[in-house]
Parts: structure tokens; C-alpha cells; sequence
């Protein structure tokens, strides 16, 4: 959620987006900005044996990531925190405790049905920057199950926001400023055996080799 902006926004984000941010919130963000800078340049470690499609979608302040499965389907899966995001307890007075020390994670999924998946998915993005990656499909196999697994684990609390369309539930990770979506992006690229440089702060994502902007 939240720092740096892009022009484009998807419509399941627009709510999302247009919330009023803490004015010492959005100062402290801007210097952070302007000392650390905002670039992830994601990098392949090597080529796929058996390459499976994933697809990083940079929403201008918050990243998301999708996975294609054997079946030809998508799963994709969002992280944040679990009052502001699922909840959509998003007053402007809460913003410093979302960002400035660790509160109730979230983990948000989405499944998006063969046959046509891939091509719906990326219609609901049309417009916005959607990094399309190749992955060893044995590894993608692996993180989504880890996934799974995390999100079945706490299915019992789910909450279907209609909003963002996702499904949430609460997650062990805790969230923060230095523990935000990107960095949860960062990892799960990470991975997936891919070289991420840049310090996963800032929705802002760049691939060396293959990049797409719809």
C-alpha cells in the first residue's frame, strides 16, 4: 500500500488510492523517497527448464503478485495490513501506527479460473505496468503451495472484500513501513530464484530482460 504513485490505477484499487494520507505520514514518505530512491530491478538468475508465466503488477503503491498453474489457471496473491487493508479501516489518523511500527499482517488471494485465465487477468490491469516473468515451474509450484498453506491455515477468518476483490485472511508476517507489500513482493520473487536489487520500500519495478506495460 501507499508510497510512490503512478497514473494509472486498476478500478479494484481506485478506493484504495484515493484515501487521504497523514500529511506527516506522506512527509515522512517523500523524504524516504528522495534518500533511498524508489527502483527494484529484478533480475533472472538463470533460464527455465520448464518456464511457467508470473505476472507482477505495480499498482503505484502497492504491489501484487500472480502465478500461473499447471492447469492453466492463476492464482494471485497481495499482502497488507490486516485492519487497513481487508478491513478497510482506513482513516487518515491510523495511517501512522499502519506504518510506523508492526501491526496484523494480511495475506489477500485471488483465483482466476482456466479456460482464458492469463487474459482476463491481464484485461483487469490493462493500463496499469504488468511485469510478465518466467520461473522454474517447480519453484512457482512450491510458492504457491507455501501460499496456500499460509492462507488455508486461517481460512476460518476470512473476509471476501469485493473492494479490492480479494479474500483475506490474517497472516504471521507483521506489517509495517520496512515490512510493506513490496517487500513481501520482494521476497516471494526471491524465491522464485529470481536477483531483486533495490530496497523493496517503493512500488517500483523494472525487469532487465522482458518488460510489459499494458
Amino acid at each position: 500500500m501507499l508510497l510512490c504513485s503512478k497514473p494509472g490505477q486498476s478500478p479494484v484499487e481506485n478506493n484504495m488510492l484515493r484515501r487521504n494520507l497523514n500529511p506527516v505520514v506522506a512527509s515522512l514518505l517523500a523524504a524516504l523517497i528522495l534518500l533511498s530512491g524508489c527502483v527494484n530491478t529484478i533480475r533472472p538468475a538463470e533460464k527455465p527448464n520448464e518456464p511457467r508465466s508470473v505476472y507482477l503488477v505495480d499498482l503505484g503503491r502497492h504491489t501484487r503478485l500472480a502465478f500461473e498453474s499447471p492447469d492453466g489457471a492463476v492464482v494471485e496473491y497481495a499482502y497488507g495490513e490486516w485492519r487497513w487493508y481487508a478491513k478497510m479501516q482506513d482513516q487518515w489518523w491510523r495511517a501512522p501506527a499502519v506504518l510506523l511500527w508492526p501491526t496484523q499482517g494480511t495475506l489477500g488471494r485471488w483465483q482466476w479460473p482456466a479456460p482464458g485465465a492469463a487474459a482476463r487477468f491481464l484485461d483487469e490491469y490493462d493500463g496499469l505496468i504488468v511485469l510478465e516473468l518466467s520461473a522454474e515451474a517447480h519453484r512457482v509450484d512450491a510458492l504457491i503451495a507455501e501460499l496456500d498453506r499460509d492462507f488455508t491455515r486461517r481460512s476460518g477468518e476470512l473476509l471476501r472484500n469485493t473492494t479490492y476483490r480479494l479474500d483475506f485472511v490474517p497472516y504471521h508476517r507483521p506489517y509495517w513501513l520496512f515490512n510493506n507489500s513490496n517487500h513481501a513482493v520482494k521476497g516471494w520473487l526471491q524465491e522464485l530464484g529470481f536477483e531483486v536489487r533495490g530496497p523493496g520500500i517503493f512500488a517500483d519495478w523494472e525487469h532487465e530482460k522482458e518488460s510489459r506495460q499494458r
